[in-house]
């Protein structure tokens, strides 16, 4: 099978066990092949994270130099007024109706650490716990991360905790879940922590706050960094 299709079957969820074994095999001991796994899974959570309903490729990568525009419209308890991206003062965005903004800019975090594959069963600890997640049964997901993080300490653990918890919307929750990142090291999720923080602050109209982990983002490079831009935008 080329590496092409197996990456295909991989980001899809339907490698076999078989395939499972040889993409591991590769990752494991062809560099090129661990590149462009590389590349394509960062494609692919840049946009899943800032696609929206009706622009679902809005970013198709980190170089590309055309984007696609959107207006964002605030709700007003009076009247339906549209303001564009850039218009806003701190007034019009405490008259935001904050779930709306939070709608648009949320999107459940993908399983990019261990896909199910269908037809398959497993007793690993980090199988059963992304098997949940995938599934939707979020709280056992959160039982089964919590586990691994208190036995591993894997960030991966407590990322994907927080979000299953945004799922339930435990906000508060997730926020004392996700603000833990800050006693990690190196975290490979630490812009994504940032970034699911920001909204679960958008969330609970915590404006400030929200404010502070967009900057955050902005200031270095991540595949969020243009998404943060555009949210901060809107509540400035």
């Amino acid at each position: 099978m080329d590496t092409k299709t197996l990456l295909e079957k991989y980001f899809d969820g339907s490698l076999s066990k078989d395939e499972k074994i040889d993409f591991e095999r590769l990752l494991a001991e062809d560099s090129s092949f661990r590149d462009e796994f590389e590349f394509e899974k960062n494609v692919k959570t840049a946009i899943t994270i800032n696609e929206r309903n009706d622009l679902k490729k809005m970013l198709q990568s980190f170089e590309t130099t055309k984007k696609p525009k959107k207006s964002f419209y605030l709700i007003y308890a009076a009247a339906s007024i549209v303001f564009f991206i850039g218009l806003f003062t701190w007034m019009n965005f405490s008259a935001t109706n904050y779930d709306t903004l939070f709608n648009e800019y949320y999107q459940t975090y993908p399983n990019t650490v261990s896909p199910t594959v269908r037809g398959t069963t497993s007793t690993d600890l980090k199988s059963n716990a992304f098997y949940a997640y995938d599934s939707g049964n979020y709280e056992e997901a959160i039982a089964l991360f919590s586990e691994i993080y208190s036995k591993n300490g894997d960030d991966f653990a407590l990322f994907y905790k927080g979000i299953s918890l945004i799922e339930l919307q435990k906000y508060d929750e997730a926020l004392a879940v996700l603000q833990k990142n800050n006693s990690l090291k190196n975290s490979t999720f630490e812009p994504y922590f940032l970034w699911y923080t920001a909204l679960i602050h958008i969330k609970l109209q915590n404006k400030n706050e929200a404010t502070l982990n967009l900057k955050l983002l902005i200031e270095s490079e991540n595949p969020l960094k243009k998404a943060a831009k555009k949210l901060l935008s809107e509540i400035e």
